[in-house]
């Protein structure tokens, strides 16, 4: 603009048809500029040694016309032009930081692209000002992307985009391409946040010619990251529903195998081995991997043993009667019997049930008044009967009886328990279990 104000000299003159034209290029109107560059005389510009101002200026405006789609619809091949152009210069000055930029960009054209990344590297000790650093940082980056070095390429965007903030202006470029990069990798996250911060500074920068490209590859990532969390969302619940399903499957086949054994029991004086197997495999369990998937195949393994057990024994009774007689059978079956020692078995149950739900003691203590709070170290260690009753409302078992007959304790102490524990609630007493249920 002073150029402008001040011109009078015909190099003035000169000069300020390329300040114009300059300008016309920030601001994005490259037709006009291009109109404007045709119409100088350049008859003297070589006698006034403007050449090289006036290639540049040439350089720089094909170079946005060929960036920008609204051009691409031309017949003109622009390209050429650039091309043309960067050739013309280069036969002039190949010293200076602008001649090697440019004789850099025609290497890359070449397809000589590791000469012409060094050329752009040895450029950055040369630049003046954050606007040529964000220039050569942005080369050096696509040709890294275009030799397949995808980590040098994320490091020179990520360099160019610093220099971007700090730059005058807010013609950003590289944490666009820095954002499809990530995009491009599956990191939707990183992707979305920069392109939102690139589409607002086009914005504000009212470059029109960027809003449209800005905008299509925000819509894109931002649909990508919503599908993205919607899948992971989904994929969450499902697991989750599976596992509680299972768990509670498992939950009632142990208390139906647990039912049939006691009735054999009853009838069955030899379930010595059996307890001691049941005893070894709970043990077992009890120091195998703690990952929650292999949770219900341990219960399933132990009910299997247990069932081969039983069968094995009946086998053996089978044997005995006919190789020895019935007396023989009935001395066996009134040898004394040993009940099961259910203590293992609990022990596993509390693992098991804190192991899927870790919170749950903190979470229950949340529900009750702090004098009726259950002791945090001492309850992941082995869950209180109070506990354990409200554990199997968590698994959906929400009949007393059934809780009892689980937990091998009286009826009335559940009532007890339960009724207890309500009156100790902060919420409403007919609120408490449901929200037990909900933890």
């Amino acid at each position: 603009m002073k150029m402008q104000r001040y011109a009078a000299s015909e190099e003035e003159v000169f000069r300020t048809s390329l300040s114009e034209i300059q300008l016309l290029v920030w601001a994005h109107d490259e037709e006009r500029a291009l109109s404007l560059y045709q119409s100088i005389d350049t008859s003297r510009m070589s006698l006034l040694g403007l050449r090289d101002e006036y290639l540049s200026s040439g350089i720089e405006i094909f170079t946005n016309i060929s960036r920008y789609p609204r051009f691409l619809t031309e017949a003109r091949n622009y390209s050429d032009s650039l091309r043309a152009y960067r050739q013309a210069y280069i036969a002039e000055d190949t010293l200076s930081y602008y001649g090697k930029k440019v004789l850099a960009q025609s290497l890359r054209d070449e397809g000589r692209l590791e000469e012409a990344l060094s050329l752009f590297q040895a450029c950055f000790s040369e630049a003046n000002d954050y606007h040529e650093l964000t220039s050569i940082a942005y080369n050096s980056a696509m040709l890294c992307g275009m030799l397949g070095r995808i980590d040098d390429k994320k490091i020179y965007l990520s360099r160019s985009a610093i220099y971007d903030f700090k730059a005058p202006n807010r013609d950003l470029l590289s944490l666009y391409e820095l954002a499809m990069t990530l995009y491009d990798e599956g990191d939707l996250e990183r992707a979305n946040r920069y392109i939102k911060i690139h589409f607002n500074d086009v914005l504000a920068g009212d470059f029109e010619a960027k809003v449209l490209r800005s905008s299509r590859a925000q819509n894109i990532i931002v649909d990508a990251s919503l599908k993205a969390e919607r899948s992971k969302r989904r994929i969450s619940m499902i697991g989750l529903i599976v596992v509680v399903l299972l768990l509670f499957i498992i939950f009632v086949m142990l208390n139906y195998v647990h039912r049939k054994a006691i009735q054999l029991a009853e009838a069955n004086s030899a379930l010595e081995d059996s307890n001691k197997a049941l005893a070894e495999s709970n043990s077992a369990l009890a120091e195998a991997n703690k990952i929650k998937d292999n949770y219900v195949f341990r219960y399933m393994d132990l009910s299997i043993r247990y069932l081969d057990k039983v069968e094995q024994n009946r086998h053996e009774y089978r044997q005995i009667a006919k190789n020895k007689g019935t007396d023989a059978l009935l001395k066996e079956l009134r040898s004394p019997a040993e009940f099961a020692d259910y203590k293992e078995f609990y022990s596993i149950f509390d693992q098991t049930f804190l192991g899927i739900f870790p919170h749950f003691v903190e979470d229950v203590n949340a529900l009750l008044r702090e004098d009726a709070r259950f002791d945090i170290a001492q309850s992941h260690q082995s869950l209180p009967t109070e506990l354990r009753i409200m554990a199997t409302l968590k698994l959906g078992i929400n009949d007393s009886p059934r809780i009892a007959s689980f937990l091998k304790c009286s009826l009335s102490t559940v009532y007890t328990y339960r009724a207890k524990l309500r009156n100790q609630a902060l919420c409403p007493k007919d609120e408490f279990e449901d929200r037990v249920r909900s933890l």
